[in-house]
């Protein structure tokens, strides 16, 4: 396996941190529920629902799927970490994809910090346009939970 490729982005938003923080790490539920024309459903495979070492699939249109496993969980430092360990978007290029979500305090809102790890499976290049198409669709999924959240409250409050 060739060595990890790292990317990373930056997302700011209105959202108090904690709050921000228990939507993001509850968005393979939330998302179905808010973009269901680009998510089918979540099933919880492993453990119980987010939990270190639980793994969820998440189901797209066309029969496509991811498997997140939850690997760190701190509800202090507002950070976790999961491994997507199969599905199409590994393709024939990565072993496996780890991210890892940082929420801090940024003046009356939030920065939500994303990092991710590429590992790339032998005499593979990755496609960096791929990845910025991954991060805009990312930001854009990002949007939709922040609107829902201003939109409600009372959500994840």
């Amino acid at each position: 396996m060739a060595p990890a490729k790292t990317f990373t982005q930056e997302i700011e938003s209105p959202v108090a941190p904690a709050r921000l923080f228990k939507a993001v790490l509850d968005s393979p539920t939330l998302l179905p529920k808010l973009i269901p024309n680009s998510f089918e459903s979540v099933e919880i495979e492993e453990g119980d629902s987010i939990v270190v070492g639980s793994i969820k699939k998440l189901n797209f249109p066309k029969g496509k799927y991811e498997k997140h496993r939850f690997d760190e969980i701190d509800a202090d430092t507002l950070y976790f970490k999961y491994t997507i360990t199969e599905g199409d978007v590994l393709d024939d290029k990565y072993e496996y994809i780890v991210n890892e979500i940082k929420v801090e305090a940024a003046g009356t809102g939030s920065i939500c910090k994303l990092t991710s790890h590429f590992y790339l499976k032998d005499k593979v290049e990755i496609n960096e346009e791929g990845i910025k198409f991954g991060q805009e669709r990312t930001k854009k999924m990002f949007k939709v939970v922040e609107e829902y959240l201003i939109a409600n409250p009372e959500v994840y409050a």
